[in-house]
């Protein structure tokens, strides 16, 4: 008897298995009778997971009925809600749902979204998404970039060269804060030609999608044009004309003060306006194209100005941390301090070193 009934208990539970793995079933207006499990059903689609088909994505119009063992919440199109199981009718016509309220015949077109009961509802999880997208807005991501690059000979002539760049960078969707310090440093027989150290903060704050503010302060010494410090201060608007994740264009006017010192005693305070163009273009995945400009006329005299020219080719190595950046910066003083030429030119090849996003 213990044998017997070991047996009806299994057989039992055979047929349930079975009908647990088979519940789910779609029937089409072809006569075709799908069977798997049903993932989710709503914005005119049915999805469901055959095993002998695969992920079937079907169109609720071409569907005559559903069936579904599982207690489900189906919300209608027009706005109401049920709880229970999806049954097929006897010519699998239509689908019967079993509910508080009784039997119902649904169509599949009526149904506007189904899902577990116990778990959250489209409505619910694309709430969700949004406030986890809108938390994502405001969480910052922290870029740090060190570039260096400089050569060095000995013999006849014993030369260092030297120059690099360090950049800290805070950006989210609505705002931009950038750190930068900057130095270069030439010497050939123990006589130094060149050394000149820039440092600054940027930040940009969005007014839209395209349009933001900004306000930034740069400092900057250089032993050869006898400058002791050269401060500047500004304010202004910007314009996104390209902003996507390859291909990038902004300008920027504002006014600002600048301040300058010279050894020689000479101090010089102008009102100056502020205009900047960037742009960037990712030509392959392994060639980026960067060119940078800042115009800063004296507010009252357009003839005396400071223009400085930036452009880069830079290649990722293997490693997308490093790359190697080749370029020209043009440094152009309208008036510079007597003896001095006005056009300052660097060829450079340097080595960059980025890591981004590094606080996480």
């Amino acid at each position: 008897m213990l044998i017997t009934w070991r047996g009806i208990i299994g057989i039992g539970l055979g047929l349930l298995a079975g009908r647990t793995v088979l519940a789910d079933a779609v029937f089409t207006s072809d006569g075709s009778k799908i069977v798997g499990t049903i993932e989710r059903m709503g914005g005119d689609k049915i999805v469901i997971v055959s095993e002998v088909a695969g992920r079937l994505e079907i169109d609720t119009t071409k569907i005559t009925a559903v069936a579904i063992d599982n207690q489900l919440n189906v919300e209608f199109k027009s706005g109401d809600r049920l709880v229970g199981t999806l049954d097929v009718s006897a010519d699998q016509s239509t689908s019967v749902m079993h509910s508080a309220l009784g039997e119902l015949a649904v169509k599949p077109t009526d149904i506007a979204a189904i899902w577990p009961v116990g778990s959250s509802g489209p409505a619910e999880l694309a709430m969700q998404a949004e406030v986890e997208l809108a938390k994502k807005a405001f969480i910052p991501e922290w870029n740090f970039t060190l570039e260096a690059g400089g050569s060095s000979t000995e013999g006849n002539t014993e030369t260092l060269e030297a120059r690099g760049r360090l950049d800290v960078t805070r950006k989210t969707d609505n705002d931009l804060l950038n750190f930068y310090l900057a130095a270069k440093y030439y010497d050939q027989n123990d006589i130094r030609s060149t050394n000149e150290y820039r440092g600054g903060i940027r930040y940009e704050n969005a007014i839209t999608d395209r349009w933001y503010w900004y306000t930034r302060v740069e400092l900057e010494f250089d032993e050869f044009e006898n400058l002791d410090l050269r401060s500047t201060a500004a304010v202004g608007g910007g314009y996104y004309w390209l902003k996507k994740s390859d291909h990038e264009l902004k300008t920027g006017v504002g006014i600002g003060y600048r301040h300058e010192s010279y050894n020689n005693g000479v101090s010089d305070d102008q009102a100056v306006l502020d205009l900047m163009l960037n742009y960037r273009l990712d030509l392959a995945p392994w060639l980026q194209f960067t060119h940078a400009t800042t115009y800063s006329p004296d507010f009252l005299e357009l003839d005396d100005y400071r223009l400085d020219f930036d452009t880069a080719l830079l290649m990722p190595f293997t490693d997308d941390r490093f790359k190697l950046k080749f370029g020209v910066n043009h440094e152009y003083n309208s008036r510079p301090q007597p003896g001095l030429e006005r056009l300052d030119t660097t060829y450079y090849a340097n080595l960059v070193f980025q890591l981004k996003n590094f606080t996480q």
